[in-house]
C-alpha cells in the first residue's frame, strides 16, 4: 500500500517528468499520456505507465524515444526534487485503455444482444401472458 510520501513523490515525479517531456523535441508530434506512476517505499525506481493515442503505431517509437531521454530527465528531475537518491525512471506502456476499450466493446454488444431479444419477446405474444378477465 503506497504511503502519502510516496504518493506525493509520484505526483510531483510525473508533473516533472511531463514538463521535461514537452521540452524534448524527440517527442514532437506523438501524443503521450503519463497513465500513472508509481514507486516503491524505498523511492528507488519509478515506473512510469504510458499510453498514446494510436497504440499500436507508436508504441514501441515512443518507448524508444523515451528510453533514449532518460538519463537526462533522470539527472534534470533529481536536481529539481531534492532526494537522497533519485528514482531510476523505468517506463512501461499502460494496456489499461485497451482494456477498458475491449469491456465498453464486449457491454455494447451485450447490450445490443439484449435488445434482440427485447424485441423478439415484445413481438410474439404468448396467450397464456394475457390478462385474464375479471368475473363480476
Amino acid at each position: 500500500m503506497p504511503t502519502r510520501r510516496t504518493v506525493r513523490v509520484a505526483e510531483v515525479l510525473r508533473k516533472e517528468l511531463a514538463s521535461c517531456m514537452s521540452q524534448s523535441l524527440d517527442l514532437e508530434g506523438m501524443l503521450i499520456t503519463i497513465s500513472s506512476v508509481e514507486l516503491p517505499p524505498d523511492l528507488r525506481q519509478a515506473f512510469i505507465y504510458i499510453s498514446t493515442l494510436q497504440p499500436d503505431l507508436e508504441q514501441a517509437k515512443a518507448l524508444e524515444a523515451l528510453n533514449r531521454n532518460r538519463k537526462a530527465w533522470q539527472s534534470s528531475i533529481g536536481r529539481r526534487l531534492g532526494l537522497k537518491f533519485t528514482p531510476q525512471l523505468i517506463f512501461r506502456f499502460d494496456h489499461a485503455v485497451e482494456r477498458g476499450d475491449r469491456v465498453m466493446e464486449i457491454l455494447t454488444k451485450l447490450e445490443l444482444e439484449a435488445k434482440k431479444r427485447e424485441e423478439k419477446t415484445t413481438d410474439v405474444k404468448d396467450p397464456a401472458e394475457r390478462k385474464p378477465k375479471k368475473n363480476r
